[in-house]
């Protein structure tokens, strides 16, 4: 045969060597018998991952990798290998035999490789992300020059490590290698895009949105990932700080209202306080008259703490938490905040609200602060007063986005100056506004629709110009039974 061939046991030692092997390598075939595999051909390969040892556990062959080998003299010699499982006449693997060509006899071949090979390593290292194959090991086969400076390692320090022990953090290590392993079994699906943390040489944690796809063989076997990162750290970073600015917009304008509904309850208890002194001063305490009255002050206490208690949790900076809540409660939450804003303008408020509603998959503050943002762009547009009507309901088999999911929708509707058409398109465009200079800087309602689209949801708007306007949301629905 033109190709060199070679037979290992089961402990990679050389059991036949035939005469293109001597050819090729420059060793007899009485120099390598019992010899390990590695002594011999002195790759690289060999020292980061041996698939021979893949072959005697899975029983497939791998099929035309190319390495650098080393002959007799030192020098490397490109080579195209084929190995396979050997079976006994039970079938029972016993080894494996490895069928390799010298491509430096195949010049044009071995040349146009390189320089393919070449071409495709500096498109590589010139894309803006990171670039990584994962072999269904988990162990890294390929990384761009973006991958290495974000990670900070360099090359030869990741290709044949485990990614997983190597660049995940621990708390979230063996969770992920449960899903890898079930994505290589094809027991679950490969998400192809979704957001994680990896961590760097030196410790930091870096926010990064992969695009994925497995690699599959000629034969439907999967064997690893191919995927691509951007880092978003710093742009997750300006989003937080820019829900946040808008957050504190919101609660300016909420100041002066919450002021007038703290101030109301604070009067009244004044009021029983002096009626108290003065009815010590004469003597005239009752006991039944007096135990209404401290209820009655203790209920309007109660609010006050309430309102004061929802407006600084509002007001802080919190890690996004999304889990089950009752989007009820959220609804009475965000009007606990404006509910004297309605008053003061002259707005019905109307509640209509489904009792049964499953819960929803939610960030409870975030979820307040879209709830308040609407809300308070709704009294806005009733300067002459109105209706505003906040429904909820459940909405089954909803599409968002390309998926059909179970979701709760709630609807805010007012009856205020409407929307024009032509803005309708533009509305969740960040910076667009219609308010008056100094008003808003049209952050609000991009921020909304980052919200919602973060939560896996919808939002839609639907609007007549002097008739008024709805605003409908569409959250997830959770899984876990309501307690």
């Amino acid at each position: 045969m033109e190709g060199g061939v070679l037979t290992v046991d089961k402990n990679s030692k050389i059991t036949y060597f035939n005469r293109s092997a001597e050819e090729i390598t420059g060793f007899k075939q009485q120099e390598v018998l019992n010899k390990a595999c590695c002594e011999i051909l002195q790759s690289e390969l060999c020292e980061n991952f041996c698939p021979l040892e893949e072959i005697l556990e899975t029983g497939k062959p791998v099929f035309n990798y190319e390495i650098l080998i080393k002959n007799k003299a030192g020098d490397e010699v490109p080579v195209n290998i084929t190995a396979s499982p050997l079976r006994s006449s039970n079938n029972e693997i016993i080894g494996i035999v490895e069928n390799f060509r010298d491509l430096t006899k195949h010049r044009g071949l071995w040349g146009k490789l390189r320089e393919e090979r070449n071409k495709a390593q500096l498109y590589l290292n010139i894309a803006g992300v990171i670039i990584v194959a994962i072999n269904e090991n988990g162990i890294v086969s390929l990384i761009n020059k973006k991958g290495c400076a974000v990670l900070g390692y360099q090359e030869d320090e990741i290709i044949g490590k485990n990614w997983f022990d190597l660049c995940v953090p621990e708390d979230a290590r063996e969770e992920r290698k449960k899903t890898f392993t079930k994505v290589m079994a094809g027991e679950q699906d490969e998400v192809e895009d979704y957001e994680n943390i990896i961590m760097t040489k030196s410790g930091e944690e870096r926010i990064i949105a992969w695009h994925n796809t497995t690699l599959i063989d000629e034969n439907g076997h999967i064997f690893g990932t191919l995927s691509s990162g951007e880092d978003i750290t710093k742009r997750k970073q300006a989003e937080e700080e820019l829900l946040q600015s808008e957050k504190m917009v919101s609660l300016g304008q909420l100041a002066a209202s919450v002021v007038h509904e703290v101030n109301n309850p604070l009067a009244g208890i004044m009021v029983y306080v002096k009626l108290f002194q003065k009815k010590h001063r004469e003597k005239k305490i009752q006991e039944e008259s007096t135990e209404k009255q401290l209820q009655k002050m203790e209920k309007e206490l109660d609010r006050t703490t309430r309102i004061i208690r929802n407006l600084l949790t509002f007001a802080r900076q919190s890690d996004p938490s999304i889990s089950p809540n009752d989007i009820n409660k959220i609804i009475d939450a965000a009007l606990l905040l404006v509910r004297n804003q309605i008053n003061l303008e002259n707005i019905r408020l109307e509640k209509n609200f489904d009792l049964d509603l499953p819960q929803v998959l939610a960030d409870f503050e975030k979820i307040e602060q879209v709830l308040i943002n609407i809300i308070l762009n709704a009294i806005q547009a009733m300067p002459e007063g109105g209706n505003l009507a906040i429904t909820t309901s459940v909405a089954k088999n909803t599409i968002v986005g390309d998926t059909r999911k179970d979701t709760v929708r709630i609807d805010i509707k007012d009856t205020g100056i409407g929307i024009p058409k032509e803005n309708l398109k533009k509305l969740f465009t960040p910076f667009f506004t219609t308010k008056e200079k100094g008003k808003g800087v049209g952050l609000g309602l991009s921020v909304v629709h980052g919200i919602i689209g973060k939560h896996k949801g919808k939002i839609e708007v639907e609007s007549e110009q002097d008739v008024g306007t709805t605003f409908s949301i569409y959250l997830e629905v959770s899984n876990e039974k309501k307690e």
